[in-house]
């Protein structure tokens, strides 16, 4: 394991996570009339930049190639690392204790958006955590491109992200795939914002709603409550973070008649309009049985709610509490699967979900012709058998993950049934599933519940196989060397 490549690739992140101290900043200084809170800010983000510049320099005369097992150890390390920096404004000025603000920072940057955050907060405090959110799926998607494939290309994420693109571990290579990303991210929030602004919210509110929502993060806040045209371009932007950014990439850059009709064919796109389409259809029905919804407004709380979860932002409208238990059960499902694989979101993924489902119904045929040779296959491509066998894996990987963060939730204080929604909402990285999992769950938390919490959540973004990646490369000796 290069520790140097290691050090390099977190300084760059910290470099880049020092500029957003800008933004308060700004907004002290234009808006609040503050100095004090702007020297604050500014105070913070030096530290940060400061601590940044000083792993830059460590990490000078790295290799210019990554090792699985140092991408792996990147991955899990810049998300704890950020959450220090992050958690800063939270706990120095007393909004939260220090456990709490680094639950608070993990989830942010994570986009699980469980907001343990007093209610009665300043605007200040939001904007913060909406630039937690917005960055920390930043990052997630430039990791996405350039590390991710070293570690999990394997458990399906090649099958999504190939599209014409050249993943390579060279770093050269890296940043042109993140300047991809970057770009990519920047219009869609832009897109995002100016519908919020057509819709009615103001510029501040605009702001806050496109960076919570195109970054999945979500949480408790939602300007314009109430307003059908704010929630319909909310219901937009979780939708577009649903999508391949990389094909947003294609078709924004290179755009081709032919690439957009590859995009409404692709079995994974057409696998999330269906569940979205017929799981909007029997909620708008379920609701439309109750007394207080009528056609329009049942299938308008429908459609938001569905495509929330799905797109694993957990933004939830207060009229879903009223809800028939089997609906919330299907929201918790849409939670599990999340959106397409190279997207902001968390869960299961839906490629992987379209292979599990063919590898069913080629085991069923299998039953009724056992001497039948099939093949699985995506978009008319065949799957490798060995990507069939480690997604399978993956999909256990994960069931074992989820009941085992559950048993040891229980022994921190809570019920096992409680360990497990608390899990499920950390792994698919929703942190709101009503009626299932929500805030008050987390802030009745012991402190090593809280802590582990915070781990579970940064193994529920990376996926488990860095970890397992990591704990496999720290066992290999480096003989001709002397050190691990």
């Amino acid at each position: 394991m290069d520790r140097k490549i290691i050090l390099s690739l977190c300084a760059n992140v910290l470099i880049a996570f020092s500029a957003f101290f800008s933004l308060p900043i700004l907004y002290s200084i234009f808006v609040l009339r503050l100095p004090k809170v702007a020297i604050f800010f500014l105070s913070i983000g030096i530290f940060t930049l400061a601590v940044g510049i000083f792993f830059s320099k460590c990490g000078k005369n790295h290799k210019r190639k990554l090792t699985p097992a140092s991408a792996a150890a990147t991955m899990l390390l810049i998300y704890p690392m950020l959450a220090i920096f992050g958690a800063l404004p939270f706990f120095l000025t007393d909004w939260l204790n220090p456990i709490d603000a680094y639950l608070e920072t993990i989830s942010n940057l994570t986009s699980a958006g469980i907001s343990i955050l007093p209610q009665n907060l300043p605007f200040i405090a939001r904007l913060w955590q909406s630039i937690l959110m917005w960055f920390g799926s930043l990052t997630f998607l430039i990791l996405l491109v350039t590390l991710m494939p070293e570690v999990g290309g394997c458990f399906g994420l090649s099958l999504s992200l190939h599209g014409g693109q050249i993943f390579s571990s060279m770093f050269g290579q890296m940043f042109a795939m993140s300047k991809k990303i970057i770009t990519v991210y920047l219009i869609l929030t832009a897109i995002s914002f100016l519908l919020f602004m057509v819709a009615g919210l103001d510029f501040a509110n605009a702001l806050l709603m496109s960076m919570r929502l195109i970054s999945t993060g979500g949480g408790d806040f939602f300007a314009g409550r109430g307003n059908i045209f704010v929630e319909y371009a909310a219901v937009f932007t979780m939708l577009l973070t649903c999508g391949n950014f990389l094909f947003f990439y294609r078709l924004i850059f290179n755009f081709k008649l032919p690439d957009l009709k590859k995009f409404f064919t692709d079995s994974e796109v057409k696998a999330l309009g269906l569940i979205i389409f017929f799981s909007v259809a029997f909620i708008t029905f379920s609701l439309f049985l109750q007394e207080n919804f009528e056609g329009n407004r049942a299938f308008r709380y429908a459609i938001f709610h569905v495509v929330s979860f799905i797109s694993t932002s957990g933004v939830s409208l207060a009229s879903i509490e009223s809800a028939h238990d089997f609906d919330k059960f299907l929201i918790f499902l849409m939670a599990f699967l999340g959106g397409c694989m190279g997207s902001a979101t968390g869960g299961l993924k839906m490629m992987r979900f379209v292979v599990l489902i063919k590898i069913a119904a080629a085991e069923l045929q299998k039953v009724m012709h056992p001497h039948m040779q099939i093949n699985i296959r995506v978009n008319k491509n065949s799957v490798p058998t060995k990507i069939v066998g480690r997604i399978l894996g993956f999909f256990f990987l994960a069931s074992i993950t989820l009941f085992v963060c559950a048993a040891i939730l229980s022994f921190t204080g809570t019920t096992f049934s409680e360990g497990v929604a608390i899990s499920a909402a950390c792994l698919t990285t929703i942190g709101n599933l009503p009626g299932i999992c929500e805030p008050a769950n987390f802030i009745n938390l012991s402190i090593a519940g809280k802590i582990f919490c915070a781990v579970i959540l940064i193994i529920g973004r990376v996926e488990i196989f860095a970890l397992l990646i990591l704990l496999a490369g720290l066992n290999i000796k480096y003989t001709h060397k002397g050190k691990w």
